[in-house]
Order: structure tokens, then C-alpha cells, then sequence
């Protein structure tokens, strides 16, 4: 199996949240330093040195259906890789896999850091 391996571990995990500023005190105090943030998408950007943790303000406080913009929870999960060429290799797996839903390709953050 170790051939066909192409990922190199978690990256990022991104949390949609009710209450951001309380959210990033609670991370803080567990050690997390802010890294960055988008203003214009209400959100901090958080490390441990090791892993990278995303928060991201909830922007509406009924959501039914789950919603990475709307809804408590798991935002999204992102597989670190060591190259570009793994990055498009796990794309297509995962694009193909049965019952996998991909709303956009891989991406850079932009403005986040």
C-alpha cells in the first residue's frame, strides 16, 4: 500500500462556529496562536506549530441542512501532500469516488495568511 499513498497527513481542519471570538479565546488558552484570518469572511486562522485549525463565523443561526457557510460543525477537511502532483492525484481520486461530493478543486488560501 505504501506505493499508491498520496497524502502526507491533515493539513487543515476548518470549523464553522456560533460564536468566533469566544471560539478563538478557547484555543488560545489550549496553546493555538492566531495566524491569520479573512476579514471579509469572518474568520481566524489558528496553529499549534504542528496542525492548522480554521474558525469560521456562523451566518445564520437557524440552519436546517447543513451548510459549510451557515451551520456549527465541520466546515470542511483538507489531506496535506507533497507535491502539486500528489495534490492533483488525490483530486481525481477523490472526485471519482462513489459518493463523494467535491464543490471546487484544490485552491491556494489567497488573503488568509
Amino acid at each position: 500500500m505504501e506505493g499508491s499513498k498520496v497524502t502526507a497527513g491533515i493539513s487543515h481542519v476548518g470549523l464553522t462556529v456560533a460564536q468566533l471570538e469566544e471560539s478563538l479565546k478557547f484555543f488560545e488558552a489550549i496553546g493555538f496562536a492566531r495566524i491569520g484570518g479573512v476579514p471579509s469572511y469572518p474568520s481566524h486562522f489558528l496553529s499549534d506549530g504542528t496542525v492548522m485549525l480554521t474558525l469560521w463565523q456562523q451566518l445564520d443561526a437557524d440552519g436546517a441542512a447543513f451548510d459549510r457557510r451557515k451551520n456549527v460543525g465541520l466546515h470542511h477537511l483538507a489531506l496535506k501532500v507533497p507535491s502539486k502532483a500528489a495534490l492533483d492525484k488525490a483530486h481525481e481520486i477523490v472526485s471519482r469516488f462513489d459518493g463523494a461530493k467535491v464543490e471546487f478543486g484544490p485552491q491556494p488560501l489567497g488573503e488568509a495568511l
